[in-house]
């Protein structure tokens, strides 16, 4: 009888070391997967705190020693699982806040909204260097990609700031230099607001 009591002590204290060691996993368990919810298994930390927090040693074996770990280890879940719950509240706003820029992102894309000039301007200079490059069949002898961009940006900067409302600057392909340029023409169109 009391080797029965003994050994039913010594799985309880196994239980709760077990629970102690899972309790530390969590945090990383939980990071991990906030970091990469599409490979990384769902951390089932909420299951985790409730099976703490009901685990109930059976009277008839119970002890001093193994009600305070125990204690400790139920205190110990209950202030990591507030720190949990701030992290996983952090990584959902931060979700949240990635998908409505990214949704912003789209609906100026799709709407060709010019406020969003900085990517287009990107792209234009990139796509500028690739009609030069085409324009003189690949022979880049004549400029680098470097100084390309550096005298497109110049030139764009100057334009942008010496036109009016009513002109818009475009790009062309001047065959006696075999370069790309941008100038200013009139628009055809009534300008966007």
């Amino acid at each position: 009888m009391a080797s029965n009591v003994a050994q039913r002590r010594k799985e309880i204290e196994n239980q709760i070391i077990a629970l102690r060691r899972q309790a530390d996993e969590m945090d990383a368990r939980i990071r991990a997967y906030l970091a990469d919810r599409q490979n990384k298994p769902h951390p089932h930390h909420q299951e985790f705190i409730e099976k703490v927090q009901k685990f109930r040693i059976d009277p008839s074996v119970s002890t001093k020693y193994l009600e305070t770990q125990l204690d400790n280890l139920q205190w110990k879940v209950y202030y990591a699982s507030r720190a949990w719950r701030q992290l996983w509240d952090n990584a959902d706003a931060t979700r949240r806040d990635e998908s409505r820029r990214q949704q912003t992102q789209q609906q100026q894309h799709s709407s060709g909204q010019t406020h969003n000039s900085d990517n287009r301007r990107i792209y234009s200079v990139d796509r500028l260097w690739e009609i030069q490059q085409e324009k003189l069949g690949g022979d880049s002898a004549a400029e680098t990609k470097d100084g390309f961009v550096q005298r497109i940006k110049e030139r764009y900067g100057r334009l942008a700031s010496e036109k009016s409302s009513d002109e818009e600057i475009v790009m062309s392909f001047d065959k006696k230099s075999g370069r790309c340029d941008l100038s200013l023409k009139k628009r055809d169109y009534p300008p966007e607001h």
